[in-house]
Order: C-alpha cells, then sequence, then structure tokens
C-alpha cells in the first residue's frame, strides 16, 4: 500500500508557473465555458421549445452526441500524447481548433433553420460535429495542465483560476444567450439563437487562442515509448486514484445534468417565473465564482478531498431547504442559489485540481504515464454522465407528460421538480461517498513528484 513513509526524501523541486501563464491558462476556459454553458443551459430547451421536437426524442438527439463526444475524448487524448511537434503536444490542438469550434457551434443552431424539412436529422448531424470538433479542442486544453507543471499546488492555483474563469463564461452565456437570441430574433427565436451563436463563437475563439501563446510545455514525459493496447490498459488499471475521481465525477454530474436543465423548466413552470430564468441561472454561477478563492485556501489548509466533501454536502443541504420549503418566490430561490453555486464550485475546481495529480500516482503505480490517456478517459466518463443524465431528463419530461409552452398538470410539476432537486442531491451523496475513498493528499503526491524526478535523473532522462 502507497504511504508517504514509503516514499524517498528528494529535493523539492522549483515552481514552474508564472503569472502570465497562470492567467492565460485558466482564461482559456472562459471561451470553453461560453459554448459548454451555451449547450448545458439551453440546447435542449431549444430543442423542446423552440424547434417543438418532443422531449424524449430532444433528449435522444442530445445524448447520441454526447455519448459519441465520451468515446471520441480517449481517442483524442492517445492521438494527443503522441504528437510530436516544435509547438507541443498539446497546444497546436487548441490553436488551430478553436476556429472550428467556433463554426459547428453556430452550425448546431443554424443547421436546423437552413433544413426546415429535416430538422431531426439537421440538428442530430450539427450537434455530433460540434462535439467532435470541442473534442479535438477541450481533450489537449485540459490535459496541458499536467505538461506545464507537477506541483500541486501551482495545478490548485491554476485550477481556481481556470474554474473562475469557467464560471465567469457560465455567468454570460446564462444570462445573456437567451435574452440576445430575443434580441436578435425580434420575435423569431431560430433565427435569434443562430445570431447568438456568431457573436458567441467570435469572442471564444480569441479567448481560446489565448492559451496557445500564454503558455509552454515544460514537463517532460516519463515514457517517451508508444504503448502496446496491453500497457495501457495496466496502466489505467492500477491508478485508483484516477477511477475513484472519475466514478465521483460521474456520479455527480449525472445529478447536476439533471438538475441543470430541469432548473429551467422549474423556474418557468412550478415557479410560474419563465422571466427570472436568465436572473437565477447565473447567480449559481456568481456563487460558484465567489466561493473558489476561499475554497482554494482551505484545500492548502486541509485536503482537496476535505474541500470536495464540504462543499458537496452544503449542496445537498441546499437543494433539500427547496424541496422541504417548496420555495418558489425569486428572492428565495435567488439566495438560494448563490448559495448551492458556493458550495458546487468547490467540487469543480478540486475536480480540475486532482486529476492532474492522478497522472503523476499512475506513473508511481505503473511506472508509465500517457497523460492524454487519462484525460481523454475522464472526459468520456464525464461526458457519459452527462449523456445519461440528459437522456433521463428528456425521457422523464416525456413520461410525466410535460407539453411546451403550456400549463402543466401536477404530476408534470412534481416530476420537474424532483428532477431539479432530489436526484442531485442523491447523486451528491454517492459523489462524496465515493470521494472519501480517495488516497491523495498534498504530502503524499509531492513526494511522489519528487521520488519521480529523482528517478528520471537517476535514469538520465
Amino acid at each position: 500500500m502507497l504511504t508517504p513513509e514509503s516514499i524517498p526524501r528528494v529535493a523539492e523541486p522549483r515552481k514552474q508557473v508564472s503569472g502570465r501563464t497562470v492567467a492565460g491558462y485558466g482564461f482559456g476556459d472562459f471561451g470553453f465555458n461560453l459554448y459548454a454553458t451555451g449547450l448545458n443551459l439551453y440546447l435542449l430547451y431549444y430543442y423542446t421549445d423552440v424547434l417543438g421536437l418532443d422531449p424524449a426524442l430532444a433528449g435522444l438527439i442530445f445524448m447520441i452526441p454526447v455519448i459519441w463526444d465520451g468515446i471520441s475524448d480517449p481517442l483524442m487524448g492517445w492521438i494527443a500524447t503522441r504528437t510530436r511537434s516544435r509547438l507541443g503536444k498539446f497546444r497546436p490542438y487548441i490553436l488551430f481548433g478553436a476556429p472550428f469550434v467556433g463554426l459547428s457551434f453556430v452550425g448546431m443552431f443554424a443547421a436546423p433553420v437552413w433544413f426546415p424539412d429535416q430538422v431531426v436529422v439537421a440538428s442530430l448531424i450539427s450537434h455530433l460535429l460540434f462535439r467532435t470538433m470541442y473534442t479535438v479542442a477541450s481533450v489537449p486544453y485540459s490535459s496541458l495542465a499536467a505538461a506545464i507543471t507537477h506541483d500541486s499546488q501551482e495545478r490548485g492555483t491554476m485550477a481556481a483560476v481556470r474554474i473562475m474563469s469557467a464560471m465567469a463564461g457560465g455567468v454570460v452565456t446564462a444570462a445573456t444567450l437567451l435574452e440576445l437570441a430575443k434580441y436578435f430574433g425580434d420575435g423569431n427565436l431560430r433565427e435569434g439563437f443562430v445570431m447568438a451563436g456568431l457573436l458567441y463563437a467570435l469572442i471564444a475563439t480569441l479567448v481560446m487562442s489565448l492559451v496557445f501563446f500564454t503558455t509552454s510545455e515544460k514537463t517532460v514525459a516519463a515514457t517517451q515509448e508508444r504503448l502496446t493496447t496491453a500497457q495501457t490498459l495496466a496502466f489505467v488499471k492500477s491508478n485508483t486514484a484516477f477511477w475513484l475521481l472519475c466514478a465521483a465525477s460521474f456520479v455527480g454530474i449525472i445529478g447536476s445534468t439533471m438538475g441543470g436543465k430541469a432548473l429551467v423548466y422549474y423556474i418557468s413552470y412550478y415557479a410560474g417565473h419563465p422571466d427570472a430564468v436568465s436572473t437565477i441561472m447565473p447567480l449559481g454561477i456568481l456563487g460558484a465564482c465567489a466561493g473558489i478563492p476561499v475554497w482554494t485556501l482551505v484545500a492548502r489548509k486541509y485536503s482537496k478531498r476535505a474541500v470536495w466533501i464540504m462543499g458537496g454536502g452544503g449542496a445537498v443541504m441546499g437543494n433539500c431547504i427547496i424541496l422541504a420549503l417548496e420555495v418558489t418566490d425569486v428572492a428565495t430561490l435567488s439566495a438560494l442559489a448563490i448559495f448551492s453555486g458556493v458550495c458546487g464550485g468547490s467540487v469543480a475546481v478540486m475536480f480540475w485540481s486532482m486529476l492532474p495529480d492522478t497522472v503523476e500516482f499512475g506513473e508511481w503505480r505503473s511506472g508509465v504515464r500517457d497523460d492524454g490517456i487519462l484525460f481523454g478517459l475522464c472526459q468520456f466518463i464525464s461526458k457519459a454522465g452527462s449523456g445519461l443524465g440528459v437522456g433521463m431528463i428528456g425521457l422523464l419530461l416525456s413520461f410525466i407528460g410535460y407539453s411546451a409552452n403550456e400549463t402543466q398538470t401536477e404530476v408534470a410539476l412534481q416530476g420537474i421538480r424532483m428532477a431539479a432537486f432530489l436526484i442531485p442531491a442523491v447523486c451528491s451523496l454517492g459523489s462524496i461517498a465515493l470521494i472519501a475513498l480517495y488516497p491523495l493528499d498534498a504530502l503524499t503526491h509531492g513526494r511522489i513528484v519528487r521520488a519521480l524526478l529523482w528517478k528520471r535523473r537517476k535514469a538520465g532522462a
């Protein structure tokens, strides 16, 4: 069993990351999350309430590309890890992939408008294309963190800036996408979403490109030779820290996906405040942004695992309060959205801080390092959870008799309420139980890193 005492003591490596790199890398997720939040909050709504698709069919159109996204993530990780160029392994994909991500994002909203007689097919193909392009850029972006530095605290700082930037992008999207679609469309939301998507694509492309110009890949991978399939599987199988982190993320994402999708319907139909959607939704993201610096400091004093548990527990409590009180007024919903956001932000920042740490853990256990495979697999698992969550909410809406833009039955309203709060609370509890078993802390990871550096120097790496 791996313990801090089993790891040799060697000199601590020098810090590697400048403020420019931290800011440039972290701000990149502002651009990525303009897309991700637009997708997660409004695409299902676009399918059901703008295009008029059946909720079950809409959920299927959403779920299939997410599953494909998950399959393509490990493949992209494998490709990126084996890339050899003077620009690096990961950075070129971010730079050259960014414009294509933007074009495909616009295409998701435009294709059903351009092909009105083939709305289902156009929606599915355009969504698949976007997910593919997003993978090309996002998997290398996530993998890049482990190639910039191997210091756990520096990764924590980078993750904090990244998540704050992502949350800022989420706030902008949650607050403006629907409103911009209404403005540009002047009553025609189909055309309005196309124009709003184009504006978002221009901004996101510029922001994502900054990552390339402000970062460099300094960490040399321990395993340079090509791995056989058997070696790769053995490498991944032995990394218990990675699997526990992914399992906790998978369970949590199912709940958060269902809750996030259902919240739009809860505010509009159960609470009866459709005009408040663009006001309440950003507040949770703002709360997450506000809480991230605090959680980062708490993690340094205690552990990343402890912060995950504390924040996840708080999110469960917030959901239970809304369930118990059957909250419908805008003021209380807004306050609880902020509270839940503060708590939920802890999980997001800790996940992206803990994931690079599992790279060294796996290298220590197996002697093999393959950053891209791990990050690709993790995104596959995360997106599988997201796809399952979307599919479940689509089926649930159909099962409870949801009817777009109409007065809902009591059964439908209660189903929306359970999907928005009860299911996320149960999933959060499951996520907490899994992360409690996570084996790494700052002491253990730090000694692993120093031991690996010692091994590399000894081997002449």
